[in-house]
């Protein structure tokens, strides 16, 4: 309860100190990316010998995440992500190089439970993922594919498990798994990601073979795209559709009909749609 109590602690105060210190703090820098990068890090290192203050107590891993989500207000931060996207990928390499040497001589016994995690993992996606989106009006094929694209485990697991093994909270042996667990996903999730549509193909064909069913006639603009055996990639997107965007849809009409069939409109205007 007292750790419960100390992260709503320091979360009001980063939030608080975002909203009303550091506004001024980044318009006095605002000439220089640079200045305001050091700034940025600077807070988050701030934040983190914050945390580890004997009366506090807490992570120096939850306090940076504490910091980002209040930099993350800022209309600054795809500057700062910019910026530190090397810095970030360098610090992450090293993580997993040091979360790797943790790993003990692999045995059939926790290759096999791994293995099993996955499995359900993969199974819990579904029902957390899929029903989620198509209940709420994705339709079939765009459930399918957020399924398939979010078919791993975030490394920020691994994160939670090494600190509760720090703590003593987990054995080595449930590290063990997850990592495993993590290694077998993200291989298998970059080949999913690459063939998503294909896989979703699969998926929908056999589908349709056990319930013995054809194509949809009619219907949504949705779901019979996603009964289509065959997807267009739409790579061309308009974001709302006005005067501009309609004389270049009749312009297409008129001189590159084929590329109707790669736009992509998003507007909140139903009627458009």
């Amino acid at each position: 309860l007292r750790t419960f109590g100390m992260i709503a602690v320091l979360t009001l105060v980063a939030l608080a100190y975002a909203k009303f210190v550091m506004p001024a703090v980044f318009v006095f820098a605002s000439g220089s990316i640079e200045l305001m990068l050091i700034i940025a890090l600077a807070w988050c290192f701030f934040m983190c010998c914050l945390a580890t203050l004997p009366f506090i107590g807490l992570s120096m891993e939850l306090a940076a995440l504490i910091s980002g989500v209040a930099l993350a207000t800022f209309p600054y931060s795809a500057e700062f992500n910019g910026k530190i996207k090397y810095i970030r990928d360098f610090f992450i390499t090293l993580f997993f190089v040091g979360l790797g040497m943790q790993i003990p001589l692999p045995s059939m016994d926790a290759i096999a439970k791994a293995a099993l995690v996955a499995l359900v993992v993969l199974v819990v996606r579904w029902i957390g993922i899929f029903l989620v989106v198509n209940t709420l009006g994705g339709g079939k094929r765009l459930s399918s594919v957020a399924t398939i694209n979010l078919s791993q485990i975030s490394e920020f697991a691994l994160v939670i498990c090494s600190l509760g093994m720090s703590y003593n909270h987990i054995s080595e042996e449930t590290l063990t798994i997850l990592i495993w667990t993590f290694s077998m996903l993200a291989v298998l999730s970059s080949y999913m990601i690459g063939n998503n549509y294909a896989i979703y193909g699969m998926l929908s064909h056999t589908a349709r073979r056990i319930t013995r069913r054809g194509p949809k006639v009619g219907g949504d603009t949705a779901d019979s795209q996603e009964e289509g055996e065959d997807h267009v990639d739409r790579n061309i997107v308009l974001l709302g559709f006005h005067k501009i965007a309609a004389m270049l849809v009749a312009h297409f009409e008129h001189h590159n009909p084929h590329l109707l069939a790669k736009l992509h409109v998003i507007d909140f205007h139903e009627h458009i749609m």
